[in-house]
């Protein structure tokens, strides 16, 4: 018997198959679509990350067995988000979007990116100079009208010295990639006894995406940051997102070398130690806060 060799995906290492029983309706609830050539990267943008296309990350669908995926705006292109608004018609109903804004768009506006699969805002928030409260609390409001939610990509203090505006947003929140706890300190920062909370309070999600983010012990097992999305789990399973952060910008940016997607997802069974709960996260969470089964 001949088992057909995976095609080498793009921006990733390795052509192994997922150990971990992947689930009916599975979902990458984070990565980004790069297209410059047909939609040029912001003025100013100095990452110049290659071509990362749809064509690209359906390779690495297919390579996951994942049949949803959440497209969310890169920082390369700023505000613009002609790029993930394109792939999503590309994607169709199995794809739903997260765009980054610097002005509310018009109740039209909304619907009709709400049509065609966006979900949600992001904000990218390294200082406190970043942190808009008017604004965030002007869309939040907007947002909850439709069911959307805002993303938070926030460094933990952050969240620590914002703690009471986050408790108060009228819409849900999603912090991204464990939201940034430093891996040396983990669940001892203050932030994850923050996230938790909201999570538990049902008014917050957590992405336990790119396990190699700023991990201190490094490949294969990345353990540190391992043990956080586990904790997060033990909190609160039902509010768990999972992402690959393909095609990884962090570790391009930083020439570092691409992590193995698949390993890396096959890590999850250490922060999901069951199939009710690998389900759980792959599935109906996404599912409940993207609206795929709507």
């Amino acid at each position: 018997m001949t088992h057909t060799i995976p095609a080498q995906v793009p921006f990733s290492t390795g052509r192994n198959l997922p150990q971990l029983t992947i689930p009916a309706g599975a979902c990458d609830a984070h990565h980004h679509i790069f297209d410059p050539v047909k939609f040029e990267y912001r003025k100013g943008d100095t990452s110049n990350i290659p071509p990362a296309t749809v064509a690209c990350y359906r390779m690495l669908k297919k390579r996951f067995g994942f049949d949803r995926n959440v497209i969310v705006t890169p920082s390369a292109y700023g505000y613009d988000n002609r790029c993930t608004l394109d792939a999503l018609t590309h994607m169709g109903s199995s794809a739903r979007a997260v765009i980054a804004i610097c002005e509310l768009p018009s109740r039209e506006e909304l619907q009709f990116m709400h049509r065609l699969g966006v979900r949600g805002i992001r904000f990218a928030i390294s200082s406190d100079e970043d942190f808009n409260e008017g604004f965030i609390r002007r869309c939040a409001k907007a947002l909850s009208l439709l069911g959307w939610h805002i993303c938070f990509w926030i460094k933990a203090d952050l969240i620590v010295q914002f703690q009471s505006v986050l408790e108060s947003l009228e819409c849900q929140i999603v912090f991204d990639h464990r939201g940034q706890l430093p891996a040396d300190k983990g669940i001892t920062h203050p932030a994850f006894d923050i996230m938790s909370t909201l999570m538990q309070q049902h008014r917050a999600w957590v992405k336990i995406s790119s396990a190699y983010q700023d991990s201190i012990i490094g490949a294969p097992h990345y353990s540190d940051n391992i043990a956080i999305g586990r904790a997060f789990v033990e909190a609160c399973a039902s509010r768990i997102l999972w992402g690959s952060d393909w095609p990884h910008p962090s570790e391009y940016i930083n020439k570092r070398e691409m992590p193995n997607d698949v390993s890396v997802l096959d890590l999850l069974a250490e922060q999901a130690p069951t199939t009710e709960l690998v389900e759980q996260i792959l599935v109906a969470n996404p599912a409940k806060l993207y609206g795929f089964d709507t």
